[in-house]
């Protein structure tokens, strides 16, 4: 089973609209790296009302990765 992250904030932001996630406070916003100190945008949520979900057809999970205290959004590929 392969998975591709949800980096597409318009997608997530339709995700929210249905109530199938919900944003934390940071989710769409540029935040700097705690050990590089480089801005990138942050795409982890606050938790998904399901751990698998459907959205327009595809499939998609809340995903926890290595050291990160927030979950993502990956479409299964």
């Amino acid at each position: 089973m392969n998975n591709e992250l949800v980096q597409d904030m318009r997608v997530l932001k339709a995700m929210e609209r249905q109530g199938l996630i919900k944003f934390c406070n940071q989710t769409g916003c540029k935040i700097e790296g705690l050990y590089t100190h480089k801005k990138f945008t942050c795409y982890y949520i606050d938790e998904a009302k399901e751990k698998l979900f459907e959205y327009k057809g595809e499939k998609y999970m809340e995903r926890y990765f290595d050291g990160c205290f927030y979950p993502y959004i990956v479409k299964i590929i």
